[in-house]
């Protein structure tokens, strides 16, 4: 498929890798990634690999990829000086780029005005750092943002403006501070200056998760680490997280991991070798996987390509059930596979293990004399799914990269459609179901591309279904008004996809000749988006072709279907 992004502009994103606190002389050797040092206290020599330059507190150096550091000691007096390792994202048009090339124009960054708000982010960071892991390593990336905005505003011409999106992003350094606090989502919204319906809209869009959600999860893992590191009473860790019901933080605690606190401390104080070949999977089965795993059996209607995405080709699979936008060259050596599944195909295959997403109609006791049988939660986010398919394959570094070019392709392709949308602009996903239903989309599929800081929100009816978690409701002809925004994406089952062409939608539907669709504001102004079924799906490739695909839709006169 043509890739449709059509401009010449680069845009950069900085994305946060690794922090390191340094007291002692040290020689680092070159890397591929940008690194900024700043001195906190003290002073030394610093040698760059040009002229050695005496460092002392309060001052910000650049190192760009491939240079050399050597700190050596000045005086007896100590020194402090922190390390942030990032990538610098480029994109432009269809292409994402890992970019080399300096970040800044000298190594010495003017950091006189700004180092109390720089030494202030300083501080938020590294003071969560002893207890976020990996998977929760996100919560850095808007403060790492603002640490740049900082310097950027001293040492290059272009001077970036906080915006609401910023300020959002503000109140995730508050949570990560005073988690433990009684907090109401109206404070941060106090705290950010934005509207509660916007701070909420954009507050899921930076995180996939309500405010509550976000909060809720900052908790639960300090207390995994808190359960791992101390033998201190349920009780105690549930108050010193922010919970004052502690048998409300078990439940809670129970849904989140599957198990009871205590069985879960239990189960990671394992020794390593216990830890490196079981997994609990998402319906709480403890599963013992083999050390080989690379003859996989994937069984999924929608995220086959999030294999695909990690360079990961399953042995079998529906492969017939990926959307249109992905290419299935590379699964040349896939065996097809029918959907609900048959063991004696799977049999066949001699798979080492067996995923499962959406195992309506399968035996799972069956699935596992064949091989480990792991249920992925069909719930989960883009995210999530990448980053436990990481972990079960060793790729958590390949997950990590390729969301950060899918959130910096998303960041470009909202910039490019910035002149096809006014600001505030509705939209609503509709699905033509094979059942004759129509269905309403909010927290699956489309929507979780169309709703993001700089696109369309939500209508209120539709916003109210993502915060109550619902994926879709069927609606009738009379609740078009309700739901309805001021631009409509309808999916049909039955269409191939093909926007350039509206006669390909010609199913005889009763609705679209009834007064309450005809009379609605989307229809009347011809904005109205017939687009294939494969557009709604969840897959990682699926979510990117979107990306590509959605300027160009946009751009287009679409077709009113009062006509």
């Amino acid at each position: 498929m043509k890739l449709l992004l059509h401009t010449d502009q680069v845009h950069g994103i900085y994305s946060l890798s690794e922090i390191d606190f340094m007291e002692e002389p040290v020689s680092i050797l070159p890397s591929q990634e940008h690194r900024l040092l700043i001195v906190v206290s003290g002073n030394f020599r610093l040698d760059l690999g040009e002229e050695p330059l005496t460092a002392i507190e309060e001052q910000c150096f650049y190192i760009r990829p491939g240079g050399n550091i050597v700190l050596t000691r000045q005086d007896h007096e100590p020194f402090a000086v922190y390390m942030f390792s990032f990538h610098v994202i480029k994109v432009q048009a269809s292409s994402v780029w890992f970019d080399t090339s300096p970040a800044f124009d000298g190594s010495t960054l003017r950091s006189d005005r700004s180092y109390s708000s720089v030494h202030t982010i300083i501080q938020d960071m590294t003071r969560q750092r002893p207890y976020i892991n990996k998977a929760e390593s996100n919560a850095y990336q808007p403060m790492f943002h603002m640490l740049m905005l900082s310097l950027s505003e001293q040492n290059t011409k272009a001077h970036s403006l906080e915006n609401t999106r910023d300020a959002v992003k503000r109140t995730l350094i508050y949570l990560q501070e005073h988690y433990a606090e009684k907090i109401k989502v109206q404070e941060l919204s106090d705290i950010s200056g934005v509207s509660l319906w916007q701070y909420n809209e954009l507050f899921r869009s930076l995180t996939d998760k309500t405010p509550i959600e976000y909060l809720t999860e900052i908790r639960l893992n300090r207390a995994k680490e808190l359960l791992l590191q101390t033998e201190e009473t349920i009780e105690s860790i549930a108050h010193q997280v922010g919970f004052n019901d502690h048998y409300y933080f078990v439940r809670r605690f129970r849904q989140k991991t599957g198990l009871p606190p205590r069985e879960y401390a239990a189960m990671y104080k394992q020794s390593d070798r216990d830890k490196d070949i079981l997994f609990r999977d998402s319906t709480g089965r403890l599963l013992e996987l083999p050390k080989e795993k690379s003859r996989i059996v994937y069984l999924d209607r929608n995220t086959t390509s999030d294999l695909m995405a990690l360079d990961l080709f399953p042995v079998g699979s529906p492969k017939s059930l990926l959307g249109q936008f992905i290419d299935t060259a590379p699964m040349q050596n896939t065996t097809e596979i029918s959907f609900p599944p048959k063991p004696q195909e799977i049999r066949k295959l001699k798979p080492d293990l067996i995923l499962v997403a959406n195992y309506y109609g399968i035996s799972l006791d069956e699935m596992n004399t064949i091989a480990p049988t792991i249920v992925l939660d069909r719930e989960q986010t883009l995210d999530s799914r990448l980053r436990t398919l990481g972990q079960l394959f060793g790729k958590e570094k390949e997950a990590e990269r390729w969301l950060i070019r899918y959130e910096a392709m998303a960041e470009y392709m909202w910039n490019v459609c910035k002149g096809a949308l006014e600001h505030g602009e509705s939209a609503t996903v509709l699905v033509d179901g094979n059942d004759g239903n129509l269905y309403v989309m909010a927290s699956q599929g489309l929507t979780n591309t169309l709703y993001h800081a700089n696109g369309f929100r939500p209508p209120h009816e539709v916003a109210t279904l993502i915060e109550q978690g619902e994926a879709f409701v069927k609606i009738e002809e009379s609740d078009f008004e309700r739901y309805v925004g001021d631009r409509i994406f309808m999916i049909s089952a039955t269409r191939d996809g093909d926007v350039t062409d509206p006669t390909s939608y010609e199913r005889d539907v009763s609705w679209m000749e009834s007064p309450y669709w005809r009379d609605l504001p989307a229809v009347c102004n011809g904005k109205v988006y017939h687009v294939g079924q494969h557009w709604n799906m969840e897959g990682a490739l699926e979510r990117m072709q979107v990306l590509h695909a959605l300027p160009e839709l946009l751009r287009n006169q679409s077709y009113p279907d009062n006509s």
